[in-house]
């Protein structure tokens, strides 16, 4: 009788767990705020969806909801005045938010979520103690150096090890396509190779695979991405329409000094070997038309132009998968790609040896 009536609280207990986990609780107090209205927005697709708001009373505040499936999502107050990010999914989570910063409590995915920010947060802490220490009086900044190059490889390989012993879950997926403007085309497939099916089905998992197809889009052969943008003057061009034997598509901005120092390089490559069909294209990451067109004419680049003025944003630099700068891009005749990624003498080398192979034909 008495395993009988084992059977049956165990049951009870298990259909209750199983009604906690139908939905989402979100408790949570913010030290500082008494009154005020917080939001909770999912921030998995182009435009933030509000998924919900409540107010708070007292610093307190609790959500409820449902969700399908976890979601990358984070609490702003109404205002806008900051944001606390979180994975949310159909479980229990605590949030306590003081001077110190938010802590949340709750969630796999969220826990997991935190195990990887650790990781990365003891690179981050060893870099500034390091810093410190290089600006001491006698400090030996090899060995400062070493030392932030081996903190830094035990950060990556503590972040696969964490990525191998969790493939198929969500955070996972969510901190690679986190993490893509940061990485090198095969830094990011490597890691993308680890991930399981479950984890590929994901939105930032079809994020990662999205930006690898656009990687092989770039691949020396292909045909070079074709845009329209803007010069300096108003009018428009299209990269493909400007007849070059060769073009150095060529990204910049007016902030960066190695870009600055770049221009000059280019302008002696660009004198002689534009009678041989070398045209520069440049494409300007700036968001100021003034410093842009005043850098043009100090650096005296009077090769063909380009901006949008939407920074590290501009379709363009997408479409190239650009997240550093320098970036360049050789494309031949045909509006192919035959090679990309040169800077100084071997970008030299590179355009004398396409051009005169071109000359031959």
């Amino acid at each position: 009788m008495r395993k009988i009536s084992l059977l049956i609280g165990l049951a009870i207990l298990s259909t209750f767990a199983c009604k906690a986990q139908q939905g989402y609780q979100i408790s949570g107090k913010v030290s500082g705020m008494t009154d005020g209205t917080l939001l909770l927005i999912a921030n998995e697709w182009e435009k933030p969806d509000t998924l919900g708001s409540v107010t708070v009373k007292n610093g307190v505040f609790v959500f409820t909801g449902k969700v399908n499936a976890p979601v990358a999502a984070y609490l702003a107050p109404s205002d806008g005045n900051g944001m606390i990010p979180l994975i949310l999914e159909n479980a229990n989570f605590m949030v306590n938010v003081s001077d110190r910063g938010a802590m949340i409590q709750g969630g796999k995915q969220q826990e997991l979520l935190t195990r990887f920010t650790r990781i990365s947060q003891a690179f981050l802490a060893e870099q500034a103690k390091v810093a410190a220490e290089a600006q001491q009086p006698g400090a030996n900044v090899q060995a400062l150096q070493d030392r932030v190059n081996k903190a830094y490889e035990a950060s990556v390989n503590a972040t696969i090890e964490l990525i191998k012993a969790n493939p198929d879950e969500y955070a996972t997926a969510h901190v690679i396509a986190l993490g893509i403007s940061g990485e090198t085309e095969e830094g990011l497939r490597s890691k993308y190779d680890l991930l399981g099916e479950a984890a590929r089905a994901t939105v930032p998992g079809k994020r990662i695979a999205a930006a690898l197809e656009q990687y092989e889009k770039l691949a020396v052969g292909e045909v070079a991405p074709n845009f329209t943008t803007e010069k300096p003057d108003g009018n428009t061009f299209s990269l493909h329409d400007l007849p070059a034997k060769l073009k150095l598509v060529y990204f910049w901005v007016s902030t960066n000094p190695l870009c600055r120092q770049d221009n000059t390089d280019l302008v002696k490559l660009y004198l002689q070997y534009r009678p041989l069909g070398l045209e520069i294209v440049s494409i300007s990451l700036d968001e100021n038309r003034g410093e842009w067109r005043n850098a043009i004419g100090l650096d005296g680049m009077v090769w063909t132009n380009g901006s949008d003025l939407q920074g590290f944003a501009s379709p363009i630099a997408r479409l190239y998968m650009v997240h550093e700068l320098p970036a360049t891009f050789l494309v031949d005749a045909e509006n192919r790609i035959v090679a990309k990624g040169l800077r100084g003498d071997a970008l030299r080398d590179t355009v004398a040896k396409l051009l005169k192979k071109s000359k031959r034909k």
